[in-house]
């Protein structure tokens, strides 16, 4: 009796200990939580602003009767050079609704290009249950097919389950070729929500 008073305590630790390490690792509360984004489709064609300062004005005097001062140099005027995104703006390429595999989903995933860049949306009105280790994927098929697919294109973990968000799409993406979208739980293998684009 003494010796299970003893070990008691250790054995509730190491018990304690097995089922923080557990719930770290499945996080089963993430299936309860929503992960919410909003990101707008401009955010992802975003041009860069550069801006040219004055340079440093310079002047030297030189020393005569009237120690007048002679400026040598003088400053160029200020450029301002800023770029911006096409007056056109971002053209549809493909687009799908998403479907649930054994979770709930809905929304819709969308490809956009701009002067040559690809971008993956999810558009606003998604709402994916959540998991842990969700990877975006880009599947070269019509649609999941089931199992693991063989090759993709992975842009990713999923920015949230919620929500708007965007993914910019590789080199390697042909628009042709890679027409479904997977979000794919990389801890289970498991995949919970697949979009063919057409």
């Amino acid at each position: 009796m003494k010796n299970m008073k003893r070990y008691r305590w250790p054995i509730i630790g190491v018990a304690l200990a097995v089922l923080v390490v557990g719930f770290l690792a499945f996080r089963p509360d993430k299936l309860f939580v929503d992960d919410t984004v909003d990101e707008a489709l401009s955010d992802a064609f975003a041009s860069p602003t550069t801006t040219t300062e004055d340079p440093p004005t310079t002047t030297t005097t030189t020393p005569d009767d009237d120690t007048r001062e002679t400026p040598t140099a003088t400053t160029s005027p200020t450029t301002t050079t800023t770029t911006t995104a096409a007056p056109s703006g971002p053209a549809v390429v493909t687009t799908g609704a998403f479907y649930g595999i054994d979770h709930s989903a809905e929304g819709t995933a969308t490809v956009y290009e701009q002067d040559g860049q690809f971008v993956l949306r999810f558009e606003d009105d998604t709402d994916i249950q959540n998991g842990p280790d969700l990877y975006v994927w880009v599947v070269p098929s019509e649609d999941y097919t089931g199992g693991t697919p063989s090759e993709y294109l992975d842009l990713g973990k999923i920015k949230g389950n919620v929500g708007g968000q965007n993914y910019e799409l590789p080199a390697e993406f042909d628009p042709a070729l890679h027409r479904t979208v997977l979000v794919w739980c990389l801890r289970f293998s498991t995949p919970f929500t697949a979009a063919p684009l057409t």
